[in-house]
């Protein structure tokens, strides 16, 4: 039920993003529809009855769903299943960290991020930013050590992480619909575009509205949910940032001029200059340029 917006975040590193991205992300949306709904049937025919005494909600262990697999499937089975859920977590955690890792990058390269050009350095022996995975890493890490000390306070941060996930995706819809200021790009919805915003836009207030309410009642300092207070600390620091440096430095996301894009763009402009066969591979494309992708910076 995570990990199926991946492709969104690497929509830099593939060919002809605009149409691969949109395939891409909805055949995952489609397999997770499709499966997740299968599988919650499943679960809701075998859990038993959730009201008797040892019923699934007070299983010694706290899992939910180990306990329904012990139920079911005895305790060879019950092991089996359940580490094929932590191999596939662990999987959803590569596809996280990549993300963070990506993210980082990009704000560094833009220059919104303090010590951009450590986060951006690129290891000859493996090609990736390296400094930018070992700090999300490292980030992932601290954060899920509140867990050892506190569940309330994790729960808060991973309720958190749900809202700040689909706000992320929301907020350019949102703009789309408040300024108007949108180009129809390959993959367009059509005169579905403006309901489905207003659907995708609604749908994520109702859940975060759902995400930040405490799950028991009454409620007190140990059964509160802490996303609340999360998420307006990130606003607050956010726009201070913005305040105090991120306006000094962040012009606006920057792309990469190669010397192969610039002699393509010359040849283009010579007439009579033949252009490279479609397909073919161009090499030494070292960049020498970044430029704004806003204009007047």
């Amino acid at each position: 039920m995570s990990g199926y917006d991946a492709t969104a975040h690497i929509a830099e590193e593939i060919k002809q993003p605009e149409i691969k991205t949109p395939w891409a992300i909805s055949l995952g949306m489609l397999f997770t529809y499709i499966a997740g709904w299968l599988y919650n049937i499943v679960l809701c025919f075998v859990m038993g009855n959730i009201s008797a005494p040892n019923s699934i909600i007070h299983s010694p262990i706290e899992q939910l769903v180990a306990q329904i697999f012990y139920n079911v499937l005895g305790k060879s089975g019950s092991v089996f299943y359940t580490i094929c859920a932590l191999i596939i977590l662990k999987f959803g955690n590569f596809a996280a960290m990549q993300s963070l890792t990506r993210t980082i990058f990009a704000l560094s390269r833009d220059k919104l991020v303090p010590f951009s050009d450590t986060w951006t350095t690129i290891s000859p022996s493996t090609g990736i930013p390296i400094y930018a995975v070992w700090l999300s890493a490292l980030w992932a890490v601290g954060i899920n050590l509140i867990g050892l000390g506190s569940h309330p306070a994790i729960a808060g941060v991973f309720n958190t992480t749900a809202i700040a996930l689909d706000w992320s995706f929301c907020i350019p819809i949102f703009c789309k619909i408040l300024f108007g200021k949108f180009e129809p790009g390959p993959w367009p919805l059509g005169r579905f575009s403006t309901a489905l915003n207003v659907y995708a836009c609604a749908w994520t207030m109702f859940v975060s509205f759902i995400f930040l309410m405490p799950t028991t009642l009454p409620v007190r300092a140990e059964t509160m949910n802490y996303a609340v207070v999360y998420i307006v600390a990130i606003l607050l620091f956010a726009t201070l940032y913005w305040v105090v440096r991120g306006k000094e430095h962040y012009t606006g996301p920057r792309i990469e001029v190669s010397k192969d894009t610039i002699n393509d763009e010359a040849n283009e402009s010579r007439p009579g200059q033949s252009k490279p066969p479609r397909g073919a591979r161009q090499v030494d494309a070292e960049p020498t340029e970044t430029r704004p992708l806003l204009g007047g910076t």
